[in-house]
């Protein structure tokens, strides 16, 4: 098992570092729910938890 990395594209910042499996792991664990509408039309959504891009290198 390699050593994998999530990296900031802008600021090259390392925010995990781990296998593969466990780096998409984290992007995904750290989205953002947010609800949109009242009442009978609300509606939960996910948004992607960090300001800048990520990569997996």
């Amino acid at each position: 098992m390699t050593q994998q990395k999530v990296v900031g594209i802008k600021t090259k910042n390392i925010y995990f570092v781990g296998d593969a499996i466990a780096c998409r792991r984290y992007i995904n664990d750290n989205s953002i729910s947010k609800t949109v509408g009242k009442g009978r039309s609300e509606k939960k959504r996910s948004e992607f938890g960090f300001k800048e891009a990520l990569q997996i290198v």
